[in-house]
């Protein structure tokens, strides 16, 4: 490899290595499929993290921590679950859609997928248990920007990478006179990868550039909670909660690939610089500790108003060794409430349950000396299906919307609708029927 070659190879590839920030131009041209949601702060950290909360919440804000129902599972908090009273079975579909502006570019994408299963079952009358699986993070992002290098030319950068984290958990919960402890201890799994390239637009015999990562990761993961329920006068009370999450490593795989190559004016790889693939790279992923508070108060099914806090700590998370990107902390305060005008009622819209809220926070990404805040609100809505002695459930709507980011210093500012649809069904398992 002649020297001058060598050189325009390692500037090509030290220019793509130490690109930062979203400073690109999403690739609407040929842009994310249609059935994928295109986020370019997907890139940085674990992606965009998955929402904990199940659809009754989301239509309240997301004011999980001190929030309990009878009749669903809360397993943001899982001090909740001695309070179930049936056999529980919620699913839920998310529809979402993202509107995203940079570099006076604007394109939209949107994705529909299954959000959360989870079954919750009393244990006698002072315990609880739940199951389930649920997204924590997906990453989706494809884009790309130019820039012209002196001696070189114009050269484009390209950024693709997809894949996600998946929890796995079975949790308990028991109280004593109205103070309940609980925890989930469960699995995290997924894969994820990788590719940044850079290839130049004016000649082809300059040599371009092509990074790869795929990441396989797995392990143990375990969230506690603690609730207390204060009953008031009127069958009114007030409930206090919290919930916690230390930070924890979770074991990886790493594949690696970096390819050197030349094309032909016809689009064909005529010539491989260079090539390293290292597979089976051991590494992990230390994940954020977590710290949430909330109040809620209320008259029981009829009406409830909350707040939440939630604090996190990225200030020691890695991805195998990689922080880019990643701030030092994150937090989301959030308020809401909902509301049954008639919980008697043998009307519709009297028993129906409406929901209202807001929330306000900072995210994990922070790029180019920049905080990513975001902000937004939800309504909601939980329709009763046809009851009987022991069963009932109930159709749960919750639309949330918001904006993210900003268009200074070079990043991003998405607009966002996220559209919940789940289904509560319940049943009296495991307990003897008093008469034959």
């Amino acid at each position: 490899m002649c020297a001058k070659l060598k050189t325009q190879f390692l500037l090509l590839t030290a220019l793509l290595a130490t690109g930062s920030g979203v400073n690109a131009q999403l690739n609407d041209a040929t842009g994310p499929k249609s059935t994928k949601e295109n986020s370019p702060y997907s890139r940085y950290g674990i992606g965009d993290l998955g929402n904990p909360r199940n659809a009754l919440l989301r239509g309240m804000g997301g004011t999980a921590t001190a929030y309990n129902d009878l009749y669903s599972v809360n397993s943001f908090n899982p001090a909740t679950y001695s309070f179930l009273k049936v056999t529980t079975l919620e699913f839920a579909l998310e529809g979402r859609s993202r509107s995203i502006f940079m570099n006076d570019v604007s394109t939209s994408s949107g994705t529909a997928t299954i959000s959360y299963v989870t079954l919750g079952i009393p244990l006698g009358k002072y315990a609880g248990m739940a199951a389930g699986i649920a997204p924590m993070a997906n990453t989706y992002y494809k884009a790309s920007d130019t820039t012209t290098i002196d001696g070189i030319g114009r050269t484009a950068r390209q950024y693709v990478g997809s894949g996600g984290l998946q929890y796995a958990y079975l949790g308990l919960a028991g109280q004593y006179k109205g103070f309940s402890i609980g925890f989930n201890a469960g699995y995290v799994f997924g894969n994820t990868s990788y590719t940044s390239s850079l290839e130049n637009l004016d000649t082809t015999s300059v040599r371009n550039s092509s990074f790869s990562r795929y990441n396989s990761v797995g392990g143990l993961y375990w969230k506690g909670g603690l609730f207390y329920k204060a009953k008031l006068k009127k069958e009114q009370y007030i409930n206090i909660g919290a919930a916690i999450t230390l930070s924890q490593k979770l074991n990886g795989s790493q594949d690696a690939y970096d390819l050197g190559y030349r094309y032909t004016s016809d689009g064909t790889v005529v010539d491989t610089l260079s090539q390293s693939k290292r597979t089976g790279i051991k590494g992990k992923i230390e994940l954020p500790a977590e710290y949430a508070f909330g109040v809620h108060y209320g008259k029981s099914f009829n009406w409830d108003i909350g707040a939440d806090f939630v604090y996190t700590d990225w200030s020691s998370f890695s991805n195998f060794g990689d922080r880019t990107g990643v701030g030092s902390n994150a937090w989301r305060a959030a308020v809401g409430g909902e509301i049954t005008p008639d919980p008697t009622s043998h009307k519709l819209f009297a028993q129906t349950t409406y929901r209202l809220g807001a929330y306000y926070g900072k995210d994990y990404i922070e790029l180019n000396g920049t905080n990513v805040d975001y902000v937004g609100g939800t309504v909601g809505a939980s329709f009763p299906l046809k009851r009987s002695f022991s069963q009932f459930g109930r159709i749960n709507m919750a639309l949330d919307i918001g904006k993210r980011g900003t268009i200074q210093n070079g990043l991003a500012r998405e607009f966002y609708v996220r559209f919940t649809l789940g289904i509560s069904l319940n049943d009296i398992w495991f307990q003897k029927p008093k008469y034959d």
